[in-house]
């Protein structure tokens, strides 16, 4: 535990059609390490982005009491994190770091969202958000990326033909010109979310704002 963690809050926020329970053990991986941890939800299809944002904002000023305050955002929750940070400046200063995060849209919720039925799964999470549109351009936080390349997952499928992705993400989708630094991983979409790897390289990016 470093001296610098014990005063700081980290929250960290699950991708599309999630619960915040799929970030428990990255939770207590992160705890161990010293960070008070929250995982709040959101209503990932219901709300656009943005309206999540707002909302966990909201959440936020009620329950951060710390100096610091870092966002880890999973997938669709990356997104919710840069709306979030492109809308209110009066949180306590920290870091971000982006997990697997199609911050430059989503391939797969583009072709998927025009079929019946299927398509309304993506409800209002492609404004501002999943077909890359309305994505906020600037982030005023130190910004780390952490994009997997192992291209497994119920995705691969649709991802025929467009180069290294995670099984739901391509790789190119989560490249962002506000982002500071980049760690490209073996890791799928959803195994990067019990990688020992993944949480040593996310502590020391919010520590020292590199990987």
């Amino acid at each position: 535990m470093t001296e610098s963690s014990r005063q700081e809050t980290l929250v960290l926020l699950h991708g599309i059609w999630m619960y915040p329970v799929v970030m428990s053990w990255l939770a207590h991986q992160l705890r161990q390490l010293g960070y008070e941890v929250l995982t709040p939800g959101y209503a990932s299809v219901h709300n656009t982005p943005a309206q999540n944002a707002k909302a966990l904002h909201a959440y936020l000023q009620r329950t951060v009491t710390n100096e610091r305050l870092h966002i880890v955002g999973h997938s669709l929750g990356g997104l919710v994190a840069l709306h979030l940070i492109d809308q209110f400046n009066d949180l306590p200063p920290g870091r971000l770091v982006t997990l697997g995060s199609p911050v430059a849209g989503s391939y797969i919720a583009r072709m998927v969202k025009p079929w019946p039925l299927l398509g309304m799964a993506f409800g209002n999470s492609m404004e501002g958000g999943l077909s890359g549109q309305g994505i906020p351009v600037q982030c005023q936080r130190e910004w780390g990326a952490i994009c997997g390349t192992l291209s497994v997952g119920l995705g691969s499928p649709l991802l025929i033909g467009q180069g290294v992705h995670d099984g739901a993400v391509c790789l190119s989708e989560t490249e962002h010109p506000a982002q500071k630094a980049r760690l490209c991983l073996a890791v799928t979409h959803t195994t990067m979310l019990f990688s020992r790897t993944v949480v040593e390289r996310t502590h020391h990016f919010l520590q020292y704002g590199r990987f």
